[in-house]
């Protein structure tokens, strides 16, 4: 944790909220005018900090930031985010946790941000990345699996966000669009992008990207998104505390994602498959530059989508599919 996150655990944890200038100096090995300097930092941020004569500070309130102060409290994971990095903007936190991966980063960082000014999507789209509102992070994950089961990772991370978002809103009931979106109410709510690194026996790293729609309102939508994106808020009817959505999903995550590298994706099929949004839906796929047509028939243990033709059922590993004839 920063020096400013440690502040703010230390003033959350103290008996009676009030911690004195001398003992934040104490435990941090700081200067009074660095802990001052920090409050400052803090306040800035959005903290209600109360200075409280000869007695020292009082935490009053804190803000919706997705820090390692806000989430660390609130996660029962073992390794997974424990060690969580937060930045107010960033171009892609993916970029970011790609090169912790290329310094030796141990597996479980997570890099999220208030704000991404480069996100991406799949096939290179760009992520609507609005600040304050929303959750963006990565995650380093190095596996010991071989680089062909990584292609149902995706649906792992997908399975994660949809259970932990029911759990908070029960309103809501998340469905996973194969490959890696998750839908509230038939909108986008959730989008996942892997990217991996590997030789050809052995998987290196793979960095899922996380982008949650948690407060966004239908007016902060662009027109174009506004019939095919929605939020937590919007479905719900409530705001939502954005380290608690993190904090759930990462929860959610651990065990999926330790289950998964024992025994790969065949024994999380049924709770996929109660959550399919494509199952027996009649849906275009575009796969590079062509376009096949049939009905999804569920997802294989291999993470591929079973698609019914005209000519037989197949196998598909990837491709942008859309309901509908």
């Amino acid at each position: 944790m920063t020096v400013a996150d440690q502040i703010v655990t230390l003033l959350r944890e103290t008996a009676g909220g009030e911690v004195s200038s001398r003992l934040l100096c104490e435990r941090l090995g700081i200067t009074r005018a660095a802990v001052w300097k920090q409050i400052e930092a803090l306040r800035a941020a959005g903290y209600v900090i109360e200075a409280c004569t000869r007695r020292g500070y009082r935490l009053v309130a804190a803000p919706d930031r997705p820090s390692a102060a806000e989430v660390l409290p609130l996660l029962s994971t073992r390794w997974l985010g424990r060690d969580l990095r937060y930045l107010a903007e960033t171009g892609s936190t993916n970029r970011d946790v790609a090169a912790l991966a290329q310094a030796g980063a141990e597996q479980g960082v997570a890099v999220v941000a208030d704000r991404q000014n480069a996100g991406r999507g799949r096939m290179t789209r760009v992520w609507f990345s609005p600040p304050d509102v929303n959750l963006y992070f990565s995650l380093l994950l190095r596996p010991p699996v071989e680089p062909g089961r990584a292609a149902s990772l995706p649906l792992v991370v997908g399975l994660a966000v949809a259970e932990a978002i029911e759990r908070l809103a029960p309103a809501c009931v998340p469905k996973i669009k194969w490959p890696n979106d998750i839908l509230g109410d038939g909108r986008k709510l959730c989008g996942v992008l892997c990217e991996m690194q590997a030789e050809a026996d052995c998987v290196r790293h793979i960095i899922p990207g996380v982008g949650v729609n948690v407060n966004l309102t239908q007016a902060m939508l662009p027109a174009e998104l506004r019939g095919r994106a929605t939020s937590l808020r919007m479905i719900a009817g409530q705001t939502f505390s954005r380290a608690a959505v993190l904090a759930a999903i990462l929860n959610a995550l651990e065990p999926l994602y330790d289950q998964w590298c024992a025994e790969g994706l065949e024994p999380l099929l049924p709770r996929l498959a109660q959550r399919d949004a494509l199952y027996g839906r009649e849906i275009r796929l575009e796969q590079g530059g062509r376009m096949l047509a049939g009905r999804a028939d569920g997802i294989q243990p291999d993470g591929a989508l079973r698609l019914v033709t005209a000519q037989g059922a197949m196998p598909v590993y990837s491709g942008e599919a859309h309901i509908g004839t």
